[in-house]
């Protein structure tokens, strides 16, 4: 006479509510275990799960280790009800029928077991598989319900809105808040903060911002992941790298970090929901970014073409668009002129309308591409044709620089003086050290700070040559090579040089464009002048800048320009 079937046990919940309904794991193993001899089975074996029956095998780790020891041991499968085992209608009932191919059988112990080999068999077998479909799809209805409403509650004290589980975005901390329900159980609701930890001298939620403004500027997923790492910021996953960065710059998170509670933006298996069908509150946890902000940072990387994991060089270096990259801005809202194609011609437009479709900034100003580009080539030209004039240039800045290497350098008669004065102060300190000066700390130090400037001075006494100087054929070749690219340079080296010698192109509200020069170092550091024109016109007025030398800095002569231009002079 044959002995009983050798059987694993296997027991699941989903749940804390199925405790109280008789279907615990405890509950649900021990019904098993009383039915199993009865059935003919000896249980050698128990598996359970705290996982929903409805998702994917992929994310029942224990599942699949049951299915592995059943298979390998041809062992029966011992359920408390098929919808333990599965709810997933069809697919779970043909994994069933391939389980019983391959000797192993999946038992029901409170249900009646159905002949697959006959019609009534096969019938009652499929409505039972229905009845758990139909009520697994019953419980994600009213789960949805629940999780709609819970991102819609606030917490009275803080009032920011309930999270439905999941980890905090980086910069955020989740805080657990203790509730009672009806029944006088204790149910914890979680609200985001900002993340308070001080890493490097700032807390980690100050960082986050300022690497959502480098991305606003256009800085590339290789960048932002090289300021995390160069900074030693703690990664939101295992490291940093592309795809990290790349996922917190899609563009519902963009909008979470704006302050903004989106729940059901993925659906089954990641699968992306539509927007339509996103749960949003406003406010439902602190900003980092504005909204503006958010939506410029979304369209600066839609134009980069930095969006997903960009092997070559990135594209905002080689891109036809001169100015973009931070350098053309909207007065209005800030956000950057970005580049736009259209069937008669290319043209700068305000990033942030294309985004918000007409709301923000009003009407947008399209800014032709090439009389913006070559009016800047041509106003660069005429500075440049004035800065490099080397016969009146070149003294002068020679001049300066003999100024300074003697004001570094200093006299013979200065460095003696200042060394004995330091060997003086060094013996004194020395004296009060013998007669019992108790405060030996500061002494120490003031003897390696004297120490320090001795050294210092013997250096530049030792010093012997001229001052270095600038020859009027650096300034030539210098004006020749800038000309070159200017007229016929790749887009990389032209755009390089405007962004040199270019400190901003602003596109104010009265439709008026303002270009603010730099001065190019080593000619002079921090002048910068700058012309406006009407952005309406054919092509920009460019104000014929006329400088004087007066000293060594470079001034625009008064009484020039038209009454639309405006001049401005900073850093003198």
């Amino acid at each position: 006479m044959a002995g009983p079937r050798k059987a694993l046990a296997w027991a699941r919940v989903s749940t804390e509510d199925q405790h109280e309904r008789g279907t615990s794991i405890e509950q649900q193993l021990r019904e098993i275990k009383e039915r199993a001899p009865a059935r003919g089975f000896e249980i050698v074996g128990g598996y359970e799960e705290g996982a929903s029956a409805y998702q994917a095998r992929a994310k029942r780790p224990r599942f699949e280790e049951m299915l592995a020891h059943a298979r390998r041991d041809k062992l029966a499968i011992l359920v408390h009800e098929y919808s333990r085992f599965t709810r997933a209608g069809p697919e779970g009932l043909i994994l069933i029928h391939q389980l019983l191919e391959e000797g192993v059988d999946v038992v029901s112990m409170t249900e009646p077991q159905h002949d697959p080999k006959t019609s009534e068999g096969v019938l009652g077998e499929a409505l039972t598989h229905l009845k758990n479909q139909l009520y697994s799809l019953d419980v994600a209805k009213h789960t949805v319900k629940g999780c709609k409403g819970n991102v819609q509650s606030r917490d009275p004290e803080t009032g920011w809105a309930y999270k439905n589980g999941g980890s905090p975005l980086w910069g955020y901390q989740a805080k657990r808040i203790p509730l009672s329900d009806s029944k006088g159980r204790t149910r914890y609701k979680v609200i985001w903060l900002l993340d308070e930890r001080i890493i490097a001298g700032r807390p980690l939620h100050e960082w986050v911002r300022e690497a959502l403004l480098m991305a606003l500027e256009g800085a590339s997923l290789a960048q932002l992941v090289r300021f995390c790492t160069q900074h030693g910021l703690p990664p939101c996953r295992k490291h940093w790298g592309l795809s990290t960065w790349n996922a917190l710059l899609q563009p519902d998170v963009l909008l979470k970090y704006s302050g903004m509670g989106i729940w059901n933006v993925h659906g089954k298996r990641g699968k992306h929901n539509p927007p339509s069908s996103w749960v949003c509150v406003e406010n439902s946890h602190p900003a980092i970014i504005s909204d503006l902000e958010a939506e410029t940072i979304h369209q600066a990387r839609l134009n980069s073409g930095d969006r997903a994991f960009a092997r070559g060089p990135n594209r905002s270096r080689t891109s036809p668009y001169l100015l973009s990259g931070g350098v053309f801005r909207c007065g209005s809202c800030g956000s950057n002129m970005i580049g736009l194609k259209q069937a008669r011609g290319f043209f700068y437009v305000c990033g942030s309308r294309s985004y918000r479709r007409g709301e923000g900034c009003g009407p947008g100003v399209y800014v032709r591409k090439e009389w913006i580009e070559g009016g800047l080539a041509a106003g660069i030209a005429k500075i440049l044709s004035v800065w490099l004039d080397a016969k009146r240039f070149v003294p002068l800045v020679n001049a300066q620089i003999e100024k300074l290497w003697q004001g570094q350098k200093g006299t013979p008669a200065n460095f003696e003086a200042e060394l004995e004065a330091i060997q003086a102060k060094t013996e004194k300190i020395r004296r009060a050290i013998e007669d019992g000066l108790e405060d030996t700390a500061w002494a120490n130090q003031r003897l390696c700070e004297l120490s320090a400037e001795r050294t210092r001075l013997e250096d530049l006494k030792g010093r012997t040559g001229s001052a270095p100087r600038v020859d009027e054929r650096a300034i030539r070749r210098y004006a020749a090579d800038a000309h070159k690219i200017l007229t016929g340079g790749e887009i990389g080296e032209r755009k390089a040089l405007f962004h040199k010698l270019v400190e901003r192109v602003t596109l104010a509200p009265e439709r008026v464009i303002e270009i603010t020069y730099r001065v190019p170092e080593p000619v002079m550091v921090n002048v910068v002048a700058g012309v406006r024109c009407d952005a309406q016109k054919t092509k920009p007025d460019l104000v014929a800048l006329i400088f004087e030398i007066t000293g060594t800095a470079l001034v625009p002569m008064k009484g020039l320009g038209q009454q639309s231009s405006r001049v401005l002079v900073a850093g003198l």
